[in-house]
């Protein structure tokens, strides 16, 4: 009987331990930003059906929207994503581009407890 109990507890145990690696996986587990990185125009004349932006890869500073710290620096992988847990507050996400292109703005974003907040970083190409 003592054999079955301590069985029933790991399982209880393991069950819980997985439930917890999966929510955390899932982005259950704090709040942050995630978001994407895209590059355009990438035509110099746009037709229907053609998309004129790319992902991108870039560096962006996360400051403290109030103070202007840097928080943490994050970069964008080939295919444009990028994400990082952060704790629920105001940042300012400024993007590291050359001058005078490609060029972005800063935007400041909220976090909020426990969750991710979904943004997009544009890069003008200077196209036209």
């Amino acid at each position: 009987m003592d054999l079955m109990r301590r069985g029933i507890g790991m399982l209880a145990a393991l069950s819980a331990a997985l439930v917890a690696a999966v929510s955390l996986a899932a982005g259950g587990g704090g709040s942050g930003i995630r978001g994407r990185v895209l590059y355009g125009p990438t035509c110099p004349v746009a037709r229907l059906g053609q998309s004129c932006t790319r992902p991108y890869q870039a560096w962006i500073s996360v400051r403290l929207a109030r103070t202007g710290l840097l928080v943490t620096r994050v970069r964008s992988s080939v295919q444009g994503y990028f994400s990082v847990r952060l704790r629920a507050g105001k940042y300012l996400l400024v993007p590291q581009a050359d001058r005078p292109f490609p060029r972005s703005e800063r935007q400041t974003v909220t976090v909020r407890p426990g969750r991710y907040t979904s943004v997009t970083v544009r890069f003008d190409s200077g196209i036209r």
